[in-house]
């Protein structure tokens, strides 16, 4: 048996320049974080008398005889990918919905990876579980997704990622005295709106605007080292509102299906309260909205958005983990 976990991501800055698309022209920068929300998977192979050669046990249960009959594509993908055919057991539980903009189902590859490596008695780094999940996610299960959540799910910490014309990439971290990250983290809110969505749907509508919507992509990538220059900086943390709020509306444009009235009247409301800025995580159309705000407005936020899911968080710098481990 086999325990490995992998935390979800928020992106602050650059997302959507990490397609393949964008960055095969223009290269991509990403400033993004984990957090101390995580995907759990405790994984063993299937004993062989318990009726059926795969038992996958999510929000559904499956119990099936074919790899190829498995629903969950995050593990048919992975067992495909690394060519195995013994039965399995899978387990999975997350910390927060999936397909709500915070990276869950790169989460899912990396923590699956990591554990069906671990298995077999071998250790990946950070970089080959990054390498391996963006392979299945795009080229054995063919998803319209970037690479960033990959990347940053494996890896752990507050980090811009830099990717070349070829798709080459670097992960630079950020490092910030426990202050500063201290101070940063009691001006975000996280809030779920209840709303989930499939992110890839959404990025493909994106894709087919890249080319008109250059402007603003370059003007989201230039974000990354402004909000950078903010963070290590020693003034105060306001700007890095600013430009997140610039950054949404941006954001909104590349789409229609970016947001919703609903949305757009919850982040109006927010700001209406005293938040400086803010974002819908992900590709958008649901799933999580993260508000900037002062700390002693941090209450009036709350309560005109009340009818949204506040979730508390941490940063993490860890990355994915094996945290169990008895063969």
């Amino acid at each position: 048996m086999i325990i490995t976990r992998a935390p979800y991501r928020i992106s602050f800055f650059g997302g959507g320049s990490d397609y393949e698309a964008w960055f095969k022209d223009h290269g991509g920068r990403v400033l993004t974080s984990t957090i101390n929300k995580y995907c759990y998977l405790s994984a063993r192979y299937m004993p062989p008398f318990l009726g059926s050669r795969y038992r996958i046990m999510w929000s559904k249960m499956e119990n099936v005889d074919a790899r190829a009959d498995i629903q969950h594509a995050g593990v048919r993908g992975c067992l495909e990918y690394l060519g195995i055919d013994a039965g399995f057991e899978v387990n999975h539980a997350g910390d927060l919905p999936a397909r709500s903009g915070l990276g869950s189902s790169s989460a899912f590859t990396v923590a699956m990876l990591n554990a069906l490596h671990a298995l077999n008695g071998e250790h990946r780094t950070p970089r080959e579980l990054a390498r391996e999940a963006v392979e299945v996610e795009q080229r054995v299960l063919r998803e319209t997704v970037g690479i960033q959540d990959q990347i940053e799910c494996a890896h752990g910490g507050l980090n811009v990622i830099e990717i070349d014309k070829s798709g080459a990439w670097r992960v630079n971290p950020v490092v910030l005295p426990d202050g500063r990250i201290a101070e940063l983290r009691t001006h975000l809110m996280l809030f779920f709106t209840g709303l989930q969505r499939h992110a890839s749907e959404i990025a493909a509508a994106q894709i087919e605007n890249v080319g008109v919507k250059a402007p603003q992509l370059n003007r989201m990538m230039m974000m990354v080292e402004e909000g950078v220059r903010v963070l290590t900086g020693d003034g105060e943390l306001d700007f890095f509102g600013e430009l997140l709020h610039e950054g949404w509306m941006l954001k909104r444009g590349m789409s229609e299906l970016v947001t919703t009235p609903e949305i757009d009247s919850a982040y109006e409301r927010a700001r209406g309260a005293g938040a400086i800025g803010g974002k819908l995580l992900g590709a958008g159309g649901g799933g999580f909205m993260l508000v900037f705000v002062k700390p002693h407005l941090r209450e009036a936020v709350r309560l005109a958005c009340s009818e949204l899911i506040e979730v508390p968080f941490e940063f993490e710098a860890d990355g994915s983990r094996v945290i169990f481990i008895d063969r």
